[in-house]
């Protein structure tokens, strides 16, 4: 027998309950583009890495990120609606920038080797744990405890990504720096 949900939100007629599910249904859009640019990162970032532990690590989070990006699938499905290819696509293009970006960023701070891509993987870790983090927020001011439960497991997962991606960065930076080459 399948649960049916009941909003908690008191005084919305149907007309203001589509409107904010349509911009849940845009925040979810958001959301999944910058999950996927984390994703092909994340995949691209690990074949160039040498270092048995940290592509080891990578590698687990690209994983995690496709089972994420299915996640997120459900969180549509919660709200009554489809997903987005269109953002999927877009969220592969911006994959792809972020690179070019990293590039532009290594070339100016003088760094080498693999160090680019794990900074901008950090960096895009840290905007899609923003963008899970919002979508809780969104489940509980609208009173939909199903899409908390499936977002705050991944805001742990990218918590921890966070603190790997932080402790890779900083050690493979300074060798990047003083030393020009990769860390292993």
């Amino acid at each position: 027998m399948e649960k049916s949900i009941t909003p908690i939100v008191i005084g919305l007629d149907e007309k203001s309950w589509e409107e904010k599910i349509d911009k849940v249904e845009t925040w979810f859009g958001q959301l999944l583009m910058i999950q996927t640019s984390f994703r092909q990162l994340a995949e691209q970032t690990a074949e160039k890495i040498g270092e048995v532990h940290i592509k080891t690590a990578v590698l687990a989070m690209a994983e995690n990120a496709k089972i994420h990006e299915q996640q997120i699938e459900e969180l549509y499905s919660i709200i009554g609606r489809d997903s987005s290819k269109v953002r999927k696509t877009a969220g592969k293009l911006m994959g792809s920038v972020a690179d070019t970006l990293s590039n532009f960023q290594a070339l100016l701070g003088g760094t080498s080797g693999y160090w680019k891509e794990l900074h901008q993987l950090h960096l895009l870790n840290l905007n899609a744990m923003s963008a899970f983090g919002m979508a809780e927020q969104l489940g509980l001011a609208l009173g939909l405890p199903d899409i908390v439960n499936i977002v705050f497991p991944i805001l742990h997962d990218k918590q921890k990504n966070h603190l790997l991606l932080q402790e890779y960065t900083l050690e493979i930076g300074a060798v990047s720096v003083l030393y020009d080459r990769d860390f292993g």
